[in-house]
This record gives structure tokens, sequence and C-alpha cells, in this order.
């Protein structure tokens, strides 16, 4: 218990330095929390008293409720006030889609000298067959979190809608036959979980950058509907769609010509898995397992399918 409160009293002091970014957003933020995650009290008080606000304290309190899976060898009798690596370890074993990151020890904001701040980490990819589509997804996700900051755009959805997205995504072809929550307007506003406007501050209004530019071209509103991947993708109604929307950061921004023709050759290439035009890995595989003369149509993925299947990923991944 003692090294659990060693890693709260270290935790208090790296998060308290996002406070004053997060204590405002907080307040129209937390309705979109409306499912009932466990939290580790001793944590969450601790947290509160440090001076961290509810919210963020909730989410690291969450945490703590379970032990961590992994421990390092060597790396159990560790100096708290100098290294993060026990409260890492705690969070890098709770996988979550998106995880977010405080700045290691080094980070020159806690007295290192590497330029390493806060981080929020995308962790749902998964890896591809090929360069070009190992590529083409991490151009998508990083342009899709620039175009993010560049329109000040609201992504937000209460959390019991994207559970049911999780849910509805592991069934099998769901990219083609599932409809997934996504919010209809994207312009910064928050709402609560039955799509009201919640107001911002004066101070919050003015940090938004050319809001009626981006309430123009992709829509205002806290409605969620469903979508298929393509619609999120290129538009539906209102809403403008992902992957214009980073063309239009990209021809803002002054993007050269060759640059931006090979990311849209990335972008129609998503587009055509997101339609059906192209399958997917997932779809292929089970296609390949299916018509091999050695598959009785009996679930049972015998040893000369598997490397028959591990020897053709191969050869399509090195060309």
């Amino acid at each position: 218990r003692e090294a659990a409160a060693a890693k709260v009293a270290l935790l208090v002091d790296l998060v308290v330095h996002l406070h004053a970014l997060t204590s405002e957003k907080s307040e129209c933020m937390s309705s979109l929390n409306d499912l009932d995650a466990p939290i580790d009290e001793a944590a969450y008080k601790d947290l509160i008293e440090g001076g961290v606000d509810s919210l963020l304290a909730k989410h690291i309190a969450h945490l703590f409720v379970r032990d961590p899976l992994v421990i390092f060898h060597g790396r159990i009798e560790l100096n708290d006030n100098e290294q993060i690596e026990h409260f890492e370890n705690l969070q890098s074993t709770n996988w979550q889609t998106v995880r977010w990151k405080p700045p290691p020890a080094s980070s020159k904001r806690l007295g290192g000298d590497l330029h390493i701040g806060w981080r929020v980490e995308f962790r749902s990819m998964e890896v591809q067959l090929t360069d070009f589509e190992n590529a083409a997804f991490t151009v998508f996700i990083v342009l899709a979190s620039r175009v993010i900051l560049y329109f000040n755009l609201n992504l937000y959805l209460p959390l019991s809608k994207v559970d049911e997205n999780m849910r509805r995504a592991q069934k099998v072809d769901a990219l083609r036959t599932e409809k997934f929550y996504f919010r209809q307007g994207v312009h910064e506003q928050n709402c609560d979980t039955h799509g009201k406007p919640v107001a911002h501050s004066a101070k919050r209004q003015r940090r938004q950058s050319d809001p009626k530019a981006a309430e123009a071209q992709f829509g205002q509103g806290c409605k969620s509907t469903e979508m298929t991947v393509r619609e999120i993708l290129m538009g539906n109604g209102d809403y403008r769609g992902l992957v214009p929307m980073i063309l239009a950061y990209l021809h803002s921004i002054g993007t050269d010509s060759q640059s931006l023709k090979q990311i849209e050759n990335y972008m129609d290439f998503i587009v055509a898995r997101a339609s059906g035009e192209l399958m997917t890995p997932a779809a292929w595989m089970r296609n390949f397992v299916r018509n091999h003369p050695d598959y009785k149509q009996d679930s049972v993925v015998s040893h000369r399918v598997a490397a028959d299947l591990v020897a053709k990923c191969h050869a399509i991944g090195t060309g």
C-alpha cells in the first residue's frame, strides 16, 4: 500500500500540471461519462486533495482498480521522485483504444532535457500486410489529429455509444454491414448526454479558431447519428466527412502538389476499403481459409491451412 501511495503522490505532481487545461472542460464533459466505471477511492481522494479536478482524477483512479500484469526485473525499487515507471507500468497494462500519457521524467516540463509533453495515443490500429497500407493508415491518423486541432473540432460521444461502437465493430464483416455512432456536427461545442448544447465560457469561445468557417464547412450541433464507416470518412448530410476535412486542411496550409498526390492516393485507398470495394485483411483471410482445399468447413484451421496462410501473407507483404 505504501508503494501505491508513493505512485499516487508522484502522479499528483504530474497531473496537477494539466489541471488548468482540463478544469474548465471537466464540467461540461463529465456528462459524457455515462458508464459506471469503478475507481480506487484512496487514489481518487489523494488526487482530489492534490488539486486535480474530479473528471481527470476519476480517469487516473480507474487505472488503480487493477494490479499491473507485468513487472520488469530490476525495476521495482525505484525513486518515484525521479522516475514514473511505476505509474507507466500500471497504465501500460490497461489497454485502451485511446491512451492519455503524461510526460516522462526526462521531459523539459519536469526538469529534463527532452521535448516530450502531454500526449494522446491512438492504439486501435492493426498492422496491415503491406507497407502501402500501413503508410496510408498512419498518415490518415496523423492528419485526422491535425484536423481536429486546426479546425477545433469536437468528436466526443457518450461512452455508452463508444462501447456500442466497439461491440458492433467486433462482428464479422462489420465494415460493410454495421453502422456506428458519430457526431453529426463536429464544430467545437460540448453537449450533455441528451444532445443538448452546453454553453462555453467567453474565454473558451475566444480561443476557437475561425469558428464561423468551421461551422460553415463541417456543420454544428451535438446530435450523434448512426453512419457507415464510409459515411464517417466521406460525409453524410450536414456532416462533411473526415477525408474532405483532411484535404481542406492540406490545401489551407499550402501542401505541395507531390505530397498532396501521394496523400490523395492513401485517402482513395482507405475510402475504397470503407465502401467494400477493397477487402479488409480479415475478410481476405477468412476467404483464403474457407477456399483452402484442406479446410473442412468445420471451424478447425489445420496446420497446413495456417502455414499456407502465413506464407501467402508473407509473400504479399514482401511483394
